[in-house]
């Protein structure tokens, strides 16, 4: 059985492909070893301020789907929101209404899968 990837095993997994110590990527994080130890081990919550440093020197580029994943785990440890989907939230009305929907009528984990497979198909797509 596979375990659920966190942001500590993200962020570890990811600085030893990079062939780096703790002590050297705190470094060039700029943070303290103690506190980036304490975050990869996960008994520390990721600093908001340090994401994009952090997700740079590691390689992880800005935009790419693996930025996403990395900033919902780090969300995820902290039980927020990614600002990214807090504002998609925030600029669409019908989005609180789309997820409303969704647990009023207990659409299950794979219908949801289906929905989004059937979205991203292009099927929506304003022809041009």
């Amino acid at each position: 059985m596979e375990r659920e990837q966190t942001f500590s095993s993200f962020l570890k997994e990811k600085r030893l492909k990079k062939g780096l110590g703790l002590r050297e990527f705190a470094r060039i994080v700029k943070m303290q070893p103690s506190n980036y130890c304490s975050i990869e081990s996960g008994s520390l919550p990721p600093p908001k301020d340090k994401l994009d440093v952090i997700a740079s020197a590691l390689g992880v580029i800005k935009g790419s789907q693996e930025y996403r994943n990395f900033m919902d785990l780090a969300a995820k440890t902290k039980d927020e929101i990614p600002e990214d989907i807090a504002r998609l939230i925030k600029s669409n009305s019908l989005i609180p209404a789309m997820l409303r929907t969704i647990e009023d009528q207990e659409i299950k984990p794979l219908h949801l899968k289906h929905l989004i497979e059937d979205i991203r198909s292009g099927r929506y797509k304003k022809k041009t």
